[in-house]
């Protein structure tokens, strides 16, 4: 008996979404994969293993994004199936899509430039284990109990082998879908990790995915820049509420007189989470458009997600992010830390 099969959940709408999918196949059909905009670990690695796996069975399926690859997940294999927005000629392929599916996300907003295109297709999927209150369209499959949407892909690639009679899991798809459930269990240490996310991992150890490479590169690699910034954002960092709160902010300014990126923020906001005491951590970066991104970590006494989810954000219990526009650096953390300190004290 295969493991993970103990572990099986029915969720509303997965028979649907492997039919549609299953169709797609056997019609040799183009299938467009939309990973949310800054696609982390889980999407793009759910993104591209998926479209190994329907290639492998018949269909052409290509990834779209609207940057970029993230610097820190150019070791993901089949980077030739993405294709960035600002390079796509939207006259010719995605005109003939007859499926897209959304990965690591369910509302089409979260697609940036991409998200017409999305909406195009004649029929939409969404595949994710956030839960949103947003408004998605289309087909749902959305698990909040996966520890990452990887966990969701190899369900639905192990639908489509039972259907197909055939193995659609390569050893990139293995590494592909192992770069998104360990990047989103912080490599099998947060509390989303079960015994289904390891009856998962084991069955794609079999195909002999590079394991230390992807540990290495999703959580120890660092560059100087990175360092640097580190150093500026921890010397400047504020703790409120009797130390359990911790938060650190960033402007534009700082930013370009580093020379510094978005990847170069990985990893802060759980370091302030980390410290003794902390109960629940922010980071507030300016983007380059004015508006004000925060990052939340939190512990058993703080619900992120349900603290994001007024501001229009989401995620999970203990990590989650909104983005609020229209005020300043300095309006956003009085308004967020206040809430915050209502919450801790509520």
């Amino acid at each position: 008996m295969k493991p993970w099969r103990e572990f099986h959940r029915m969720i509303p709408t997965r028979d649907r979404i492997a039919e549609v999918v299953l169709t797609a196949v056997r019609n040799k059909d183009r299938v467009g994969i939309y990973p949310h905009v800054g696609a982390d670990g889980d999407a793009l690695g759910s993104a591209i293993g998926l479209a190994l796996a329907l290639n492998q069975a018949g269909a052409s399926a290509r990834v779209f994004v609207d940057e970029k690859v993230n610097p820190r997940l150019l070791f993901v294999p089949a980077l030739d199936l993405v294709t960035v927005y600002a390079d796509l000629d939207t006259k010719t392929w995605p005109q003939d899509q007859a499926l897209a599916i959304a990965v690591d996300c369910t509302e089409p907003e979260r697609l940036g430039c991409r998200q017409e295109l999305y909406r195009d297709a004649p029929i939409q999927a969404a595949l994710d284990h956030h839960v949103s209150s947003g408004e998605s369209g289309g087909l749902r499959w959305i698990d909040p109990q996966a520890s990452a949407t990887g966990e969701i892909i190899f369900d639905l690639v192990t639908e489509l082998e039972g259907q197909l009679g055939q193995s659609l899991l390569t050893q990139d798809g293995a590494m592909a879908l192992m770069t998104a459930i360990v990047s989103d269990t912080g490599g099998f240490v947060y509390s989303n990790t079960t015994a289904r996310t390891f009856a998962i991992a084991a069955h794609l150890m079999a195909y002999d995915p590079d394991l230390r490479q992807i540990t290495y590169r999703l959580f120890h690699e660092s560059t100087k820049t990175q360092l640097r910034l580190q150093g500026e954002l921890y010397s400047q960092a504020q703790f409120l509420q009797e130390d359990r709160l911790a938060y650190a902010r960033v402007d534009q300014a700082l930013m370009q007189r580093l020379v510094a990126t978005d990847t170069d923020l990985d990893g802060i906001v759980s370091e302030l989470r980390s410290i003794s005491g902390v109960e629940v951590a922010f980071l507030f970066r300016e983007l380059a458009d004015g508006a004000i991104r925060i990052n939340i970590r939190s512990n058993d006494h703080f619900h992120a997600s349900d603290f994001a989810r007024p501001f229009g954000g989401g995620g999970h219990a203990k990590a989650a992010g909104m983005t609020i526009r229209h005020k300043t650096l300095d309006e956003v953390v009085d308004l967020v830390v206040e809430k915050a300190g209502q919450w801790l004290n509520g």
